[in-house]
């Protein structure tokens, strides 16, 4: 296995951590800061709609610095931000503190495939990109379920202080470990032209509908479950689910390399995360209080729902550096960001469609978003990705 491959994923696992640690203490801390549970969520949508909005320019300013220092730099600081964040008095002051953790994560996720590009030829890009990928996995299957047990035991503070010490920690081991990296990346406004190629923005606009769709539940993981099994005891083993499901679908990313016909592979994909929001709807609807059927139709959910997620990303990720091999971090910025507003939207989603109308209609606003990244995904079928680089060029 290679070592650089390793300390990239623990770079994503720390970051992935850091994002929706506090998430199964929700409750907790709405309660603490004196605020309602949909309020709270929007710590999730500032995070991450900080990150969508300024990835982009600031991989301009950034992309052709030498990685290795980026890298481990913005993560020194990330964990610094989310010491400060155990400490905040306010509410003002944690959601000031998440928005700069979004600024702090710009600097990493779409530096991480970018260094394994620079590293492996093409052939060896896909499987490792799904392994980086795998950070995030960990993240959902280890990351934020210790979060949820510490901050179970010691109280909602304590889950930034767990994503401090991953943060400083992936920082000293990308620091130790990884070669430097020169930038291959060009220079110049014009880069950002590059998200409006046909194929490259369907592409974005695939990674937007995504994230956004499986985002209207997943900030609200913890009442969602109080809904259906009646209980947030059990939130810790939820999100560990969400891990299951995601290996499962970065492990079949890996195995499937490069497909001849993605776009067909992405639709399905997207059905998929269709049927997973209307799932947690039906469950949150039907199934309250039925035992061992309420946990099957969450359990369902939660799986398939992170599976068709986390198959999607490396796929997209892979099409867009094969698409842009001169201005990788900007068209990675881009799709990151896609990642990040797709995160906040689903999020801002899933608190206003809760507070106009009920929680179980979030699994059903969701849908509705997926069936957008199917049809985009329809197009691709039809629209090689090759004609972005061959614009570019």
């Amino acid at each position: 296995m290679n070592r650089n491959v390793v300390v990239l994923t623990a770079a994503t696992c720390a970051v992935g951590t850091q994002t929706f640690v506090f998430a199964g203490l929700l409750i907790e801390l709405a309660a603490d800061m004196g605020i309602t549970v949909a309020v709270a969520g929007y710590l999730a949508a500032a995070y991450a709609l900080t990150y969508a909005f300024t990835a982009p320019f600031i991989a301009l300013r950034t992309g052709q610095l030498e990685r290795r220092r980026l890298l481990w730099v913005s993560l020194l600081v990330l964990g610094l931000i989310n010491l400060c964040a155990a400490m905040a008095s306010t509410f003002t002051e944690l959601i000031s503190l998440r928005i700069l953790a979004g600024l702090g994560a710009t600097l990493v996720t779409p530096v991480v495939p970018a260094v394994v590009a620079s590293l492996l030829p093409p052939e060896r890009r896909g499987p490792a990109l799904a392994m980086v990928m795998g950070g995030m996995v960990l993240a959902f299957m280890f990351g934020m379920p210790l979060g949820s047990l510490i901050g179970a035991q010691f109280g909602w503070r304590s889950t930034f202080v767990l994503a401090a010490v991953l943060c400083i920690g992936a920082a000293l081991a990308i620091r130790l470990v990884l070669p430097q990296v020169t930038s291959q990346d060009q220079s110049g406004w014009r880069l950002l032209k590059l998200g409006w190629h046909p194929p490259v923005r369907r592409l974005l606009i695939m990674t937007l509908t995504s994230f956004c769709a499986t985002f209207c539940v997943v900030p609200f993981i913890a009442p969602v479950m109080n809904i259906i099994i009646g209980s947030t005891e059990w939130v810790a083993f939820s999100q560990m689910l969400v891990g299951v499901g995601a290996l499962c679908g970065v492990v079949i990313a890996g195995r499937l390399g490069t497909p001849s016909n993605p776009g067909r592979v992405l639709k399905r994909a997207f059905v998929v995360v269709a049927a997973t929001q209307i799932l947690y709807s039906s469950s949150m609807i039907w199934l309250p209080g039925l035992g061992v059927i309420s946990w099957l139709g969450l359990s369902f959910a939660v799986v398939f729902g992170a599976s068709a997620l986390f198959f999607m990303s490396p796929l997209m990720q892979a099409q867009l550096l094969e698409a842009a091999p001169h201005a990788r971090q900007v068209t990675l910025a881009l799709n990151g960001s896609m990642m990040f507003l797709g995160q906040g939207a689903g999020a801002a989603i899933g608190a206003q469609v809760t507070q106009a109308f009920s929680m179980p209609m979030i699994g059903l606003a969701g849908a509705s978003v997926a069936m957008i990244g199917w049809y985009c995904a329809r197009l691709l079928q039809a629209s090689p990705v090759g004609m972005a680089s061959q614009s570019a060029a």
